[in-house]
């Protein structure tokens, strides 16, 4: 079985509806991206996860999902590292970090999944899909891995 087919299989035990792309970062021009240059020399590419959040109009809901899709993500990116590492390849699962101004909002997270075409990052700091113009929560993985475009 492909890298590529474990990584869904990995994805779609934990849950049902994902998106999933893959970018070779090291490749780009960004301005943003190119701060995590050092890093990249080492994990050229990026799997980037990303988890549907239902709507609540109930706030602690919504934290609630958070907590839920990020525990999610965390078995995701360590199963995923895990069979990638078990074929010799070298990965860093990007941590998860809040921070509340717009500015700083802007992750390596939402980073990577607008490069892995995934979505788009709003001016208000929010990533969403053109599929549902939704909020989804993301994960990453940085590899070596010679991974294809999913």
């Amino acid at each position: 079985m492909q890298l590529e087919d474990k990584t869904r299989n990995i994805i779609e035990r934990e849950c049902e509806d994902y998106f999933l792309g893959v970018e070779d970062l090291s490749l780009t021009n960004d301005p943003v991206i190119l701060q995590y240059k050092t890093l990249l020399n080492e994990y050229p590419r990026a799997i980037s996860i990303g988890i549907t959040l239902p709507f609540f109009k109930d706030k602690s809901a919504e934290e609630n999902i958070y907590k839920l899709t990020d525990l999610q993500l965390k078995n995701i990116t360590t199963h995923i590292c895990n069979i990638l590492e078990d074929e010799g390849y070298s990965t860093f699962s990007v941590p998860k970090s809040y921070q509340h101004n717009t500015e700083a909002s802007i992750s390596l997270h939402m980073l990577a999944a607008k490069h892995a075409k995934i979505g788009k990052i709003k001016r208000n700091g929010i990533f969403t899909t053109p599929e549902m113009d939704l909020e989804i929560n993301l994960g990453t993985v940085l590899t070596d891995a010679p991974l294809r475009n999913l």
